[in-house]
Parts: C-alpha cells; structure tokens; sequence
C-alpha cells in the first residue's frame, strides 16, 4: 500500500510536460535498442547511382515483370524474396533496393554497417554513361568498400553494367578498369589528406582497402569475390545477375 501511495504520489506530483518527455525519452531508447541490434535477416542489397536501373531490377526479382519505375526516394523492402530460383527447397531472403541519390547514400552505408549477414551486394552502373560520370560511381563505391572491406571476409559484390544492350554501352571490362583508375585516385588523395592533417609525409605502407597506397588497386585483390557482369533490365537479360545470387543463397 504505502508503495502504490508513493508510485501515485510522484505521478501526480510531476507537471504533464515531464511526463510527456519521459514517455518520448523512453520511446527513444526502445527504437535505439532496435538500431543496435541490427538487421539478422539473410540479406541482399541493391545499390548505385539514381537512373542506373536499380528499381527496375528490385520489381523484377520480386514480380518477374518489367514495369516503369520513378526515381526513388526511400528503399524498396521486401523480407520473402525466395532462393534460390530454382529448386524445390527455399528459403526467403531479404532484398533492398536503396535510392541512389548522393544525398542518401548514407542509407546503403548503415545498412551495411548494421546488417549481420548480407550474402551480397548489387551495385549497377549505367553502361551507357559518359566516361566522365564514371568518377561518381567510383566515389560511391569507394565508400562502400571502406566499410565492406572491414568485415570479416569482406562482402561480395556485383558491378552490375546494366543497358548493355544501348548503342552507347561500353564493355564490362572497360566499366570495371575505369573504376580501378578512379577509386585509386581516391585512395591517393584519402592518403594525401591524412598526411595534411598529420603534417607528415604518407607512410610507405600506409594502406587503404587494404592495398599499398604505393601500388594500384585491384578488385581482385579484395576481401569479399568481386565481378562485373553485363546486363539489361528492359530486355530481360539479368540472368547471369540471376546466377550470381543463386549460388551465394545456396550456401546459406
């Protein structure tokens, strides 16, 4: 009794204003605690720049159809995507497409960051793209690998160069040298800043990505496998996309 007195006593000795906060401060803490834990799900992620075709693709995986899609501005979820294709046993996974503009990138990175058992990730390029565009996609990229390449055994990733299929288009392999060059670039420049900040000249085995600053970096050279793939949405030639995924599920 003299307990519930005291309970009492307090809540209605508080002014409504705190009692509001002290619901919101508690409301806070449980949705910290939800972040903390992260994303447990077998996952798959889709990423890249806006217009690369990256919803397009979510829809197809998802509903076999090919439809227009619109630029998106928050991430298309879905938690029964089941693999592998074929076969008779599945298991549902989950699959993100993330929008793609610069301002929102930070949306793939947390995701990476909090997710505890991403099978794969998804980056599809514009193989039409003009050669100097090419560096946004590289930056981009360079800041997913900075935080792939500090898990454990890295993350595997698919350079999807999607419309193949354009007049325009260039080859996968050309996709994939030209991404080397610039992400190197950034590397050397990442190196060069820090020796600013630390009025020193770069250690000569200053790493980043985990290769020599002093030597070109090399996808092949990266924690988690790495391939480029050519392809094309509208056309409905995703299924070496298709095979990659199939045989990351199988191994779940």
């Amino acid at each position: 009794m003299l307990e519930r007195y005291l309970v009492n006593h307090l809540r209605n000795s508080l002014p409504q204003p705190s009692l509001v906060k002290l619901k919101y401060i508690s409301q806070k803490t449980q949705s910290q605690s939800l972040t903390k834990q992260g994303n447990r799900l077998p996952t798959f992620i889709i990423t890249g720049l806006s217009n690369s075709g990256k919803t397009a693709l979510f829809t197809k995986l998802t509903t076999g159809k090919v439809s227009p899609t619109v630029t998106s501005q928050e991430p298309n979820v879905t938690t029964k995507f089941p693999l592998p294709s074929t076969g008779q046993t599945k298991t549902n996974f989950k699959l993100i497409d993330f929008p793609g503009h610069n301002k929102l990138h930070n949306l793939t990175i947390n995701e990476i960051k909090t997710s505890t058992n991403i099978f794969g990730l998804i980056f599809l390029i514009d193989s039409s793209i003009d050669p100097k565009k090419i560096s946004e996609s590289a930056k981009f990229l360079y800041e997913i690998l900075s935080t792939t390449e500090r898990r454990p055994g890295g993350v595997d990733i698919l350079i999807g160069c999607n419309k193949s299929d354009l007049f325009s288009a260039r080859q996968s392999q050309k996709i994939k040298e030209l991404l080397e060059l610039e992400i190197d670039s950034y590397r050397k420049l990442n190196a060069h800043n820090i020796s600013k900040v630390d009025n020193d000249e770069v250690d000569e085995e200053f790493s980043d990505l985990g290769q020599s600053i002093n030597s070109n970096f090399r996808f092949d050279l990266l924690e988690g496998n790495f391939d480029v793939v050519s392809g094309s949405v509208l056309k409905d030639k995703i299924e070496k996309w298709e095979c990659w995924i199939d045989e990351r599920a199988v191994n779940y």
